[in-house]
Order: structure tokens, then sequence, then C-alpha cells
């Protein structure tokens, strides 16, 4: 076994919030495999995403840069020409930088625009008909903007949705495990499950008790445009409640959770597990009510930005960290494991933090679903700043100018004691 050259697995599970997992204190447990694996690994408690977007987050990731840093601010198709062009002048992308070390560079989900760069092999699954278009800025703004009613008449004749084509995480882990099984030297392999974002297209809805009908929901907000949204995401959900809306995701983290168990069951049964950098995280969160959002991950709540990471890593096992680590942390990690460093990063070696305690004071995050938004979060407090941008998604403004939260005394965010005075 050599550990000097190890094999990487990048799992990100979309939209996945640690409130939802067992490993984080939820009673239920939906998470057993995913449970079995922390136990063998670090699990990082307070982790948190550059971004609350999967393209920026992503990106995030990839370069461990800021999206300030890297320039990839905003979650298409609200991207500017110029952060695509700042983006391309990056001196490090973590799938190019393993390629030219010798790695073998898979992606086991499609990939589209710059997450191409780097990889030997990536799923091709292109939409057909008119899903490709969906794939046009213009196209996809027009969708977000158009009534609930014109949504559902133009979804009957087109048979599509605004989300991009779905694929499975059993697709995923039986292509992860092919690539394994053919590999000849050290592998990076990545992959997106999208099982858990919204509207969890591989789960059927199920009758449930419910309090928070559609209705209820909708009658509670004051913006007309954000009515129109949550009526659309029930729509392609095909569900009436919060309720069934949130069994349905249950449904889909137990599917992920079986898959990944797979995957786990493979790599030890092929003697790979001890040689094998094995990270398990999310790109963002996402909301169910809270602060009055729903499925959408506007804000930069905890809800939207704070995501799980497990990572098992040769010659270290079962740990907890607590203190505050970032999503930009896991490039720099990969690099230190293997024997080298990059000074174009922001993030840190998440093996300081194991060895030493403490890596970070604070945190960043972006929401890339406004104009200019960004928090500050220590592990006791939070700010938040934004202008009167509203959500890209649902066009609804989501809090206040300036917002502050005692995080000790008010972990869910509901008391903004902002004095009112700018910082």
């Amino acid at each position: 076994m050599d550990i000097s050259r190890p094999n990487i697995i990048l799992v990100i599970i979309d939209g996945l919030r640690p409130k939802d997992l067992s490993i984080y204190g939820r009673k239920k447990e939906l998470d057993s495999n995913i449970k079995k694996i922390a136990s063998e690994s670090i699990l990082f408690k307070n982790n948190f995403s550059a971004s609350n977007a999967s393209d920026v987050s992503l990106t995030a990731i990839f370069s461990g840069q800021y999206p300030s840093t890297n320039g990839l601010m905003h979650q298409a198709p609200n991207t500017k020409n110029e952060e695509i062009e700042k983006l391309r002048k990056n001196k490090f992308w973590l799938p190019l930088y393993l390629q030219k070390a010798g790695y073998d560079t898979i992606s086991v989900t499609p990939q589209y625009m710059w997450f191409k760069k780097g990889f030997d092999y990536y799923m091709k699954k292109e939409a057909c008909g008119s899903g490709k278009y969906l794939n046009i800025p213009s196209v996809k703004r027009v969708l977000l903007t158009i009534p609930d009613w014109m949504y559902r008449l133009g979804k009957k004749f087109v048979k599509i949705r605004a989300s991009p084509q779905f694929y499975s995480s059993e697709e995923v882990i039986d292509s992860s495990i092919a690539h394994i099984k053919n590999s000849k030297k050290p592998f990076f392999l990545f992959m997106h499950l999208v099982d858990t974002h919204c509207p969890y297209p591989g789960v059927k809805p199920k009758k449930v008790q419910a309090k928070n009908t559609i209705k209820n929901i909708v009658d509670s907000i004051d913006s007309s445009s954000q009515k129109e949204y949550i009526k659309k995401r029930f729509f392609d959900a095909s569900t009436n409640s919060l309720e069934q809306m949130k069994q349905k995701l249950d449904d889909a983290i137990s599917d992920v959770d079986k898959n990944i168990g797979r995957l786990y069951n493979f790599l030890k049964k092929e003697k790979l597990w001890d040689s094998t950098i094995f990270i398990i995280s999310s790109d963002h969160g996402d909301n169910f009510g809270e602060h009055n959002i729903y499925f959408c991950r506007g804000g930069l709540y905890d809800t939207s930005i704070h995501v799980p990471l497990i990572m098992s890593i040769p010659g270290i096992h079962n740990n907890q960290v607590d203190e505050l680590t970032q999503s930009i942390d896991i490039a720099p990690t990969i690099l230190e494991i293997i024997g080298n460093e990059n000074k174009n990063i922001d993030g840190k070696s998440l093996l300081n933090v194991i060895k030493k305690g403490k890596l970070w004071d604070k945190i960043i995050s972006f929401d890339s679903y406004a104009d200019s938004a960004v928090a500050v979060r220590t592990k006791t407090k939070k700010y938040i700043t934004r202008d009167d941008s509203h959500c890209y998604l649902c066009k609804a403004l989501h809090g206040a100018a300036h917002e502050e939260y005692d995080l000790m005394h008010d972990p869910e965010e509901k008391n903004n004691i902002h004095d009112g005075k700018s910082k």
C-alpha cells in the first residue's frame, strides 16, 4: 500500500445540510453508511461554503480561493463577462494540477464550461430536444420570471423543467466503480450527486400528514414574484405541502447514503480504502421556510452556507473538529497530503486544524444570487451586509442591509441585533 500517492475521491452531495444528518445531531437516521464512514474519518462540525450557489461554490473548491479572488461571484445565468475573464486567468485549478502531477482525473458526473478543465474523462450527458435550450442564460432568466400558470402550461407541452437533466447517484456510483477498476495509476475521482437537489426527481412523492400546504405558505408571503417561484417549485416536485417536500428530500438522502455505502464497501473489499483520501461535502444548503425563504439558497443564513465535511485521510482516524473550516480548505489539504503546495490559494490545509486546533478566526461567504451580499461569521457571531438587490431566483429581498446575530444565544438567526450603524 503506497500512501505517498493516495487515490483521491471527492463527493459533493448537492444541497445537503448538516442538520439533515444524524452525524450532526438529527434524531432521525437516514445516513447509516455516511455515519459509518465518519466513524473512521475526520468529521468537521463547523464547515462553511464560500457561496450559496453550486457553480460558484464548486469553483471555490477547485480553485481553493474565495469567489472574490478567483473572479466568479454570481451563479449562471447572472454571471458577468468580466467574471469569466478573470477566472480564465486563475493560476490554480485542482483537477488540472492533479492531472499534471500524474493522476488519472475522472468526473463521473456531467461537466460543462470551465469544470471540464483538467479531467481526462467526464460524463457526457447532453440535454436533448427542447431541454438543450435551458442552457441559454436568457432562457433561464425567462423561466424564473414567468407566472406559475404559464410555467405549468409550458411543461405540459415540452415535458422539461428549469433545472439541469437529472442523473441518479446509483448511476454515478456504478460508473465510479467501473472507472476505479480500469484505472492503472493513482486517480482523482469527482462526483456531484444531485438526488438531494430540489425537486428531488429520483424519488416519488408520498402521502404525509401536512399543515404547511401550498396555500398556507403562499398566503404568508408578501412578494408576488416569490409566491410564483414557490408554486413552481412545488409543481416541479409534484408535491402539495412542505412536509411532503421534506419527505422527498429524506428519501433522496436515503438513496444517496445507500449508494455511497456501495462505493465504501467496494473500496474496502478491493483494499483501496486505506490508501484513498475520501471526502464527502456539499456545495451549499437550502431553506425550507427559515427566514420565510423556500427552496432557495439566498440570504446567507447558516441553512444556506453551513455544509457537512467528512474526510478520511490515510493514517488519521476517528477525529472530530469543532473549529471553523471552509470549503476552500479542501484543495490545500489534498496538496499537503501528496507533498505539494501552491501559493495561489486562499484556503489553508486542514491538517493544521487537526494537529494544532485552530485554523480560522472567521469565515467569509458570498451570496451568488444577489448583486452584492457577503457574510462574515465567527463561532459566536455573524454579520451580513447587502445592497438592495433582490434574489435572482425568487425575486424577493432576503434580509436587511445590515444584519448581526449572536449565534451563542440565537443559533437560528432570528433576532437581528444590528444597531443600525454601518460597518
